[in-house]
């Protein structure tokens, strides 16, 4: 039996009295089709690096297909834990949203004793975007092009190397640490306010090793400003081709990467978030996004349902939050 929906002055009434309650967010849209206003994606790093690069471009194809403006909001700071927060917090209707990474998902719960937000309980995932393969890369101006010569001048240094990452917490940080453990070699670690910054001093040798993105290295590569090294992945990137994995440099089964998803608030109407995983699905199979991140050197995931993205969040969180916890880094 179908019930009609009560008109709005009598739907007030009883949300007021609690007899809607959990259909208040849902209600509150009943007037209009989602969306009826902009929708902001926020993204918890600065302007510039892999993460904010792709949210721009998807945002463009989803606000296409919304029919509504994707404004993006970068929030960064504290490894990406302010601007995932602010969308924890914020209302569920579907209009604030988190473009972000593997890194507060689940490396951060590993790194922080105590966060303010709850990864699982207080956000919801909507869609995977891309897998982001890291690339070991040095200064130019170092001269060193291969793996057993990178690890030569650090074991000659101990304790006294550095390396540079994105920030505390992020893929980069967790990525290199990773590294030097496996590889057995003493360095220290220099946290920086994003990507950008950290490859400016990378470049300029004050640092003597980074990993980060394809589509953040690529360029500098191409440029002659930095060597790349190895690629964290079991196969050679076509967009490096003449790399080696780091098996085939020596270092065998070492693996980083990190990946991009769109989460909502916990809470937000399942309609809102089967609209919006379609959208973000359709933007990363758009021929157009497909040609620039291939040639952004990360891999476009396959359309997921819901479902499916939920269970890849699952095994995610199972499989890093014990590793990263492993290595007893803490940040508070």
């Amino acid at each position: 039996m179908i019930k009609a929906i009560p008109h709005s002055s009598s739907r007030r009434t009883l949300v007021k009295a609690g007899l809607l309650a959990p259909l208040a967010p849902l209600l509150a849209h009943a007037d209009g089709p989602y969306p009826g206003q902009t929708v902001r994606l926020v993204v918890p790093f600065p302007a510039g690096g892999n993460t904010d690069i792709v949210a721009r471009l998807l945002a463009k194809s989803m606000a296409d297909d919304l029919r509504q403006p994707v404004v993006i909001d970068n929030k960064a700071g504290a490894g990406g834990n302010i601007g995932v927060d602010l969308v924890a917090k914020a209302a569920p209707d579907g209009y604030t949203l988190a473009y972000s990474t593997l890194s507060t998902y689940a490396l951060n719960v590993g790194l922080y004793n105590k966060l303010p937000y709850d990864p699982v309980k207080d956000l919801v995932p909507v869609a995977l975007t891309i897998e982001v393969p890291l690339v070991l890369v040095v200064p130019a101006s170092s001269g060193i092009r291969t793996l057993p010569e990178l690890l030569r001048q650090l074991k000659a240094q101990p304790g006294r190397a550095n390396y540079a990452s994105a920030g505390n917490g992020t893929s980069s940080h967790i990525a290199c640490h990773l590294f030097a453990s496996m590889a057995g070699v003493e360095v220290q670690h220099v946290p920086y306010k994003g990507t950008a910054p950290a490859m400016t001093d990378l470049i300029a040798g004050t640092v003597a090793f980074a990993m980060d993105a394809p589509s953040v290295v690529n360029p500098l590569i191409k440029a002659g400003r930095l060597n790349a090294i190895a690629v964290a992945v079991p196969k050679r990137m076509k967009t490096l081709p003449d790399i080696p994995t780091f098996d085939e440099a020596g270092l065998k089964g070492y693996r980083a990467y990190s990946w991009n998803a769109i989460w909502a608030p916990a809470g937000t109407p399942a309609a809102i978030l089967e609209r919006l995983n379609a959208a973000v699905n359709k933007a990363v199979a758009d021929p157009t996004n497909q040609r620039q991140i291939d040639d952004a050197g990360v891999v476009a995931y396959p359309a997921m349902s819901r479902g499916q993205v939920e269970a890849f969040m699952k095994s995610e969180y199972e499989t890093w939050v014990p590793l990263v916890r492993a290595m007893k880094i803490k940040l508070d």
